[in-house]
């Protein structure tokens, strides 16, 4: 029995891992950051389609942070990294030199 629960949730964690999406949203490849005050916001997106996303939280000489790794998923609007789940309220958008990018209200710009 314990074999058969075993083989079973091996089969659906290997069927529920998304390998990700990244060839058909290359605009999203390289380091995204936002900043504010105490807190750093990083999304880096690699060509391989390994994604990784970290807050910071400086507050004195302490700081904090909590981060993120899985694949870049991106459906409809909702990008899934790991269990971690960003929405994206205006796509890559090149504005002179730079590239912008809104994710959960927030403005990231690449690096």
């Amino acid at each position: 029995m314990k074999n058969l629960l075993f083989i079973g949730l091996t089969l659906f964690l290997l069927f529920s891992c998304d390998t990700g999406n990244i060839d058909v949203n290359q605009q999203y490849i390289g380091i995204w950051k936002n900043s504010a005050s105490d807190l750093t916001r990083t999304l880096e997106v690699k060509s391989s389609g390994r994604c990784f996303y970290e807050e910071v939280k400086v507050s004195g000489n302490m700081s904090t942070s909590i981060s993120y790794n899985g694949f870049f998923v991106l459906k409809d609007s909702i990008l899934t990294i790991g269990f971690k789940k960003l929405t994206i309220n205006e796509e890559p958008v090149l504005t002179g030199s730079t590239w912008y990018m809104t994710m959960d209200d927030i403005e990231y710009t690449k690096q």
